[in-house]
């Protein structure tokens, strides 16, 4: 399931962070701000129950969500971590998992893989953010892996910008994933960036690594 997140607030947003030469921190708070939007949606498919408060008037009906302590949030370092701390915003009391992922910056783009940190997913709700889907490769990795740690009820991706390649080859492999992405492109360069894309989200997020 691809859900396009394509509220105006976040399209404004993913604008703005887009821009050459943006300053680190106002990309990160401009990431933080769309992972926060991108939970109101997903919230929406959450499981709820019926309850009843008492007001200082009277008995009112209200909800609440039954899931929430459901869900389990995984990182990818270091690019993905102003994502994460959006979701967490509207998710507080979700699990935290962490996976230290990084691709070669040449073909065939293979991927390394030198730290997880993963709870137990049985019956859980996992969301993995990771702010762009470009080939796939990491992120068909990081899938495989976490099937390690349990089977979990639902897995989710959260991610800003989604290329066609990189769709295409997760939803091939994983179909009963769901994917939310603000934006899909249709290119990859000769790098395996997302044409326009946007850059490099960590080194845009923190600065080069020297």
């Amino acid at each position: 399931m691809l859900k396009i997140v394509d509220h105006l607030l976040v399209l404004e947003i993913l604008t703005k962070i887009r821009k050459k030469g943006i300053k680190s921190a106002h990309f990160r708070n401009g990431i933080i701000e769309i992972g926060r939007l991108m939970s109101y949606e997903f919230a929406n498919t959450l499981e709820k129950e019926d309850v009843n408060v008492e007001t200082p008037l009277g008995i009112a009906d209200g909800i609440k969500i039954t899931s929430r302590k459901d869900i389990v949030i995984i990182t990818i370092l270091r690019a993905s971590l102003p994502l994460t701390n959006g979701i967490l915003r509207v998710f507080p009391e979700a699990q935290y998992g962490v996976i230290g992922a990084w691709r070669r910056n040449t073909p065939p783009f293979d991927v390394c893989m030198d730290y997880l940190k993963i709870p137990d997913l049985n019956d859980k709700i996992v969301i993995v953010a990771d702010p762009m889907l470009a080939t796939g490769n990491t992120m068909e990795l990081i899938l495989k892996k976490l099937q390690m740690f349990g089977n979990p009820k639902r897995i989710t991706l959260f991610t800003v910008i989604s290329s066609e390649p990189g769709l295409k080859k997760i939803m091939s492999s994983y179909p009963e994933l769901e994917i939310y992405t603000c934006s899909v492109e249709k290119e990859l360069n000769k790098d395996g960036y997302i044409v326009p894309g946007l850059g490099d989200a960590g080194d845009i997020a923190f600065g080069k690594p020297s």
